[in-house]
């Protein structure tokens, strides 16, 4: 199995912890992370995607990259 590098993030605005719980070793490689993230997706109906994320502690918002 591949091994996958820690994809730990912060928040651009109050630099909080968006890492969330481990994933399982073996289940790592089918969600290509090492952890759950904590960010919430901010979703478009009409592009049916992503297009921003936000902070679940202070409500910032980002575009997806």
């Amino acid at each position: 199995m591949k091994q996958l590098t820690n994809n730990k993030e912060n928040c651009p605005y109050c630099n909080a912890d968006l890492q969330g719980e481990p994933i399982l070793n073996e289940d790592q490689e089918w969600y290509g992370a090492t952890h759950f993230t904590r960010k919430i997706g901010m979703y478009d109906l009409e592009k049916d995607r992503t297009i921003k994320w936000k902070c679940p502690d202070c409500g910032g918002e980002w575009d997806r990259l």
